[in-house]
């Protein structure tokens, strides 16, 4: 029996001593909070258990929960954040704050076929602050880039509703070219311009900017490269987030001319001083004063008007598979009457993890978008929404009856009647069609008529698909296969239709329709563009992590295909405005129609990159990249294009470890090249779209236009250099990384750019059967230097700021180019290509023909014209001008003499005779320095951010501030009106800076001088915003996960000498244009308000 007992006794206690671990190991839930500095809670960090395999990541409210031990000790992580260790003590709910890890430097960049730690960057790579971005509410990526990096400069070309920006990266590297950068989205390749892509899908912008970072792309990289990654889904439950913007657009302030009393002044002091030359419409005179309607042009031509912007988003997945779906449109009415944009966007992508080796996924985007009145092609009206036009248009649209002075009537004109109808003014000849004569013209009327029929549309769907193969994944090898295919498709169609207009006045007292010569001529026309892109992208990656080495070795291939073809078509007086088919038309030799195809452009391209990292601070990489073009003649096909670059983490080095306050100290220096290949496809199709007149003379030889001889028109092939070979871009770089006090950060570069062997057509004789040849010559330079300085406090838990201003220099020059290249206002009403009437612009007198030019020494597209000597002041200085120069520019006569009060110009060679020859550089539009700052600030719930931008050193070559300063007919065709200061200081009684006011401007006054050289200095506050983000408590009741509102002001405030004449933030797109002012779309104040919502 004892020893019965002593055997129970034995086995209770081995039962106990074996429940005595479970007990010991028992494992509860924790749960907790992770949050930053500020407060916010982080989502997605990864909290995981020492010592064991388990963890899990916080969700949308920053919380968690996880099985673990009492005594079990937790690692909290976070990209950015410096990892923190927490004891569960046996606590249920933790709190735990993350700090920011400058050393970290943002952990992952976005790079050429790959990513990198950012602290293994050995090249010029900026990182744009998505965040700070966003809350700028941009409309498009132009908006996006600008001032969120050093040495990108970002120029908006106009403020319609679908205005585009000129983004310049260190400079030009090309002239005739485009010279906007690269834009590579979610890795692929989809050309220079990425306003198709909404900016709410993106999650990081990464700017590749010298050689060694954006050589891998070769030929296309010679301008910079802007890497995009577009938002991806994550394991979880399903996240739905939702944003709407509104805005209340408005003119921020109008050009200050003369109304209508002032204008009639000035109008009687040109009679004077026009040599007899006597103003022609009866209107003007005296005993209508008082009495004719002012119209203020400015006011009537604009509007207040709104701007809409909605996005939704729906992200989520398993462990093995993610998704997102987004949609956004934007609803812009244009601040100019009648003018506006729509875009609609989608985007979806899906990955799976198929197994352990195999992933594969796709995207598919789809844009759509329509313009209507603010395209300058299409249901504009020419220049029609540049407010320096209107603010130069008479002032009134009154006449006077059969200009009858005696016996006429003064009709008063409304631009729109009470009845709906509109009104016009007096009509030249009794067949005259509004447009013939500006004060005629109720160009109110013709924006509303157009921008309800002119219609442009662009439609563009990219899909991608990829296959991941993961053939080795351990702690040391890693080895990788990626294969990428992409399909692009992008339309544009247009059409235009006219005629049907009626006018109508009050004429004796009775409501009169007045005859347009245009009245039921319907006329119609069509345009439409297709083009095609395929391309493949396929790369092997291999890593090596052993020890101190860090090993990458790349090599892929890339081919891609584009084609393409276009159709326009027109035809004129159909029955009504109801027929839309060309067929009907009842004048069937209205009818004409061109069209073509884009001949095939090919590009085959094999590339390499090997990154190697020794000790964690000794960086070398080198890429580089071979690419074969069709562009190009079988012996010049091929480029290579090679980068190498260093870097030197002195931070890490042993004698910097006591160095407490460094958190990163780095230097790089860096290497490459890259080319441009061109647009000869382009070049061809233009070239064999338009006709050529040959002429064959009878046997008596008379040529001449009346001449006996048959004209038969043809097509020729251009005439390309056989020897044509891809222009290259060599760049050298030195920078610095500098992390101190785990506050601030410093990014310092310098860099110099050479392109050689531009692109370029050149002028040829034309006894050889062409004008000009497609071939290589010239080079060009660009030096500068760039900085980002960086600040950010965390006070308290409930008050932080940071601050970050980034700068950039620029000094370009021609170092080579033979003959000058000039970029002429040409005589067959080809223009400057910048949206304005500057086609017209006394191009056949010489007076702004040429007006920039590439010669060496100077800067690229400088600014060319006369250099003047003072105003004639007085009888004894007009003689002694007269006797001792003869102005071949001037149309002085003896009906329209030289006069006191005309300009001087200097003979610069001295051979008293003032002609193209004495034309000289008179400055540059490239600024000498450009920056941005961004200013952030939360407190508690509430956050402010404010941006603002601007140039030092800008000169401006300003058409508009002539055109607001001379009263002279020269591309319009009335007499303009001016400014009030330019009324002021118009020469007069022996005072005066400006020439006197004349109608004729025999002298040429007005000729592209040093006069119209204006500074360009500007600050902008760009974007000031106020944001409160909901608290918590409040939104779980209404399960919401995150909620914030906000208002905000964009284009507050400019600050400039230049805003008298216009906005002198001066963009166009091309190179040649830069710092030229024509006059343009006004930019809008933008009062907004909106919502960001998360489910």
């Amino acid at each position: 029996m004892m020893n019965l007992n002593l055997i129970e006794k034995t086995l209770a206690l081995l039962f106990l001593l074996c429940l005595l671990p479970l007990g010991i190991s028992a494992q509860s839930i924790v749960s907790g909070l992770v949050n930053d500095e500020t407060g916010e809670p982080i989502i997605g960090a990864t909290i995981r258990v020492v010592g064991t395999s388990d963890g899990t990541v916080t969700d949308l409210n920053g919380r968690f929960e996880v099985k673990a031990k009492p005594t079990a000790q937790l690692s909290v992580s976070y990209v950015g954040y410096i990892t923190e260790n927490i004891n569960v003590g046996g606590r249920k709910d933790l709190v735990v704050t993350l700090k920011t890890d400058s050393k970290t430097l943002s952990d992952v960049v976005v790079v050429g076929y790959g990513t990198m730690k950012k602290s293994d960057i050995s090249g010029s790579v900026a990182t744009v602050d998505r965040d700070a971005v966003m809350k700028r509410i941009p409309a498009n990526i132009g908006q996006a880039l600008q001032g969120s990096a050093a040495g990108v400069m970002v120029t908006q070309q106009d403020g319609s509703p679908d205005g585009n920006s000129a983004i310049r990266i260190r400079g030009v590297g090309t002239i005739n070219g485009d010279a906007s950068p690269l834009y590579v989205v979610d890795g692929v390749q989809v050309g220079n311009n990425a306003n198709f892509v909404n900016p709410s899908d993106i999650e990081s912008i990464e700017i590749l900017k010298d050689a060694s970072a954006t050589a891998i792309y070769g030929s296309a990289g010679a301008n910079g490269v802007v890497m995009i990654t577009t938002k991806r889904g994550g394991a979880g439950k399903a996240i739905v987030t939702f944003t709407a913007d509104y805005g209340l657009q408005t003119l921020p302030a109008k050009l200050d001319v003369l109304d209508i009393d002032g204008y009639t002044e000035a109008l009687r002091e040109a009679k004077k001083t026009n040599d007899g030359d006597g103003i022609g419409n009866a209107v003007w005179d005296p005993k209508f004063d008082g009495k004719r309607n002012y119209i203020d042009w400015q006011k009537e031509m604009t509007r207040a008007a709104l701007r809409q912007q909605y996005g939704t988003s729906i992200t989520g997945g398993s462990e093995k598979t993610d998704y997102n779906l987004s949609f956004g449109y934007l609803d812009v009415k244009g601040m100019v009457v009648n003018t506006s944009y729509k875009r609609f966007t989608s985007h979806a992508n899906i990955n799976t993890k198929v197994n352990s080796f195999l992933e594969i996924g796709g995207d598919i985007n789809y844009t759509h978008s329509e313009s209507h009145g603010s395209n300058g092609t299409v249901g504009n009206n020419g220049n029609l929404s540049s407010i320096r036009d209107f603010a130069t248009m008479t002032p009134t649209l009154d006449y006077v009856n059969n200009n009858d002075l005696a016996k006429g009537e003064l009709i008063n004109v409304n631009l729109q009647n009470p009845d709906g109808t509109y009104g016009v003014g007096y009509q030249l000849t009794p067949d005259g069609w509004e447009g013939n004569s500006a004060m005629a013209s109720n160009v109110y009327a013709m924006q509303m008529e157009n921008g309800e029929r002119g219609r442009n549309g662009f439609d563009r769907i990219q899909t991608t698909a990829y296959v991941d193969l993961s053939f080795l994944n351990t702690k040391q090898h890693k080895l990788n296969l990626r294969s990428q295919g992409t399909y692009t498709y992008a339309a544009n169609n247009g059409s235009d239709y006219t005629g049907g207009r009626k006018r109508y006045n009050l004429i004796g007292g009775k409501m009169t329709e007045v005859t347009l010569r245009d009245d039921q001529a319907f006329a119609f026309s069509l345009n439409n563009s297709h083009n095609y892109t395929l391309g493949l992208q396929t790369y092997l990656t291999y890593t090596l992590n052993y020890n101190i080495h860090n090993l990458t070795l790349m090599i892929g291939n890339e081919v891609s295909k584009s084609w393409g073809q276009w159709v326009n078509a027109a035809a004129r007086k159909f029955p009504s405005e109801f027929n839309r088919s060309l067929s009907l038309t009842e004048d069937p030799n209205s009818k004409n129609a061109n069209g073509g195809y884009n001949a095939d452009t090919r590009m085959v391209s094999y590339f390499a990159r090997a990154s190697y990292v020794l000790l964690d601070r000794y960086i070398l990489t080198g890429t580089v990249r071979k690419d074969g073009s069709s562009n190009f003649g079988t012996g010049n096909r091929w480029g290579t294009f090679p980068s190498l670059a260093g870097a030197w983490r002195i931070s890490e080095e042993p004698f910097m470890r006591d160095v407490k306050f460094v958190d990163n100290f780095k230097f790089r220096v860096g290497w490459g090249q890259t080319g441009n290949a061109g647009n000869m496809a382009g070049k061809a199709i233009v070239a064999l779209s338009g006709d050529a007149a040959y002429a064959f003379y009878g046997p008596n030889g008379i040529s001449g236009y009346w001449g006996n001889r048959n004209r038969e028109t043809g097509w020729y092939a251009p005439l390309v250099d056989p020897n044509l070979k891809w222009e290259t871009t060599e760049m050298t770089n030195f920078g610095i990384d500098f992390a101190f006090l785990n506050n601030w950060d410093i990014t310092l570069d310098y860099f110099i750019k050479d392109t050689k062997d531009l692109l370029l057509s050149r002028q040829i004789r034309s006894s050889a059967g062409y004008t000009q040849i497609y071939t290589n010559y010239g080079e060009i330079e660009n030096k500068g230097f760039e900085f980002a300085v960086g600040y950010h406090k965390q006070v308290n838990r409930d008050f932080g700021f940071n601050v970050r201003v980034t700068g950039s220099t620029l000094k370009n020059k021609v170092k080579k180019m033979g003959e000058p290249l000039y970029n002429t206002c040409s005589e067959n009403g080809a223009g400057t290509l910048d949206g304005s009437n500057v086609q017209a612009v006394l191009g056949t007198d010489g007076v702004w023909t040429n007006h920039s030019i590439c010669k060496e020494g100077e800067a690229v597209g400088s600014f060319f014209g006369f250099l003047t000597d003072g105003i004639i002041k007085d009888e004894a200085d007009l003689n002694e001008y007269q006797n001792r120069i003869s102005d071949n520019i001037s149309k002085s006569d003896a009906n329209h003499p030289l006069s006191v009060g005309d300009m001087k110009f200097k003979d610069l060679n001295g051979d008293n005779i003032i002609d193209q020859k004495d034309m000289t550089i008179i400055g540059n539009g490239f600024p000498k320095l450009n920056y941005g700052i961004n200013v952030g600030a939360n407190y508690k719930n509430w956050d402010l951010n404010l941006y603002m931008y601007g140039v030092l050193g800008q000169d401006i070559l300003s058409y508009s501030a002539m055109r607001l300063s001379n009263m002279a007919l020269f591309d319009e065709q009335w007499t303009p009106n001016i400014l009030k200061d330019a009324y002021k200081n118009a020469w007069r009684n022996g005072q005066g800076s400006l020439p006197r006011l004349t109608f004729n401007d025999a002298n040429r006054n007005g000729r592209v001088s040093d006069l119209w050289v204006k500074n360009g200095d500007f600050l902008r506050i760009s974007n000031l915003q106020v944001g409160y983000t909901l608290p918590q408590q409040l939104t779980n009741k209404l399960y919401i996960q995150k909620a914030r509102v906000y208002m905000g002001v964009q284009n507050l405030l400019t600050i400039s000498a230049y805003s008298k004449y216009g906005d002198p933030e001066v963009g166009q797109g091309s190179v040649l244009y830069t710092g030229l002012d024509t006059g343009r779309y006004p930019m809008p104040r933008t009062f907004m308000a909106g919502v960001n919502v998360t489910f």
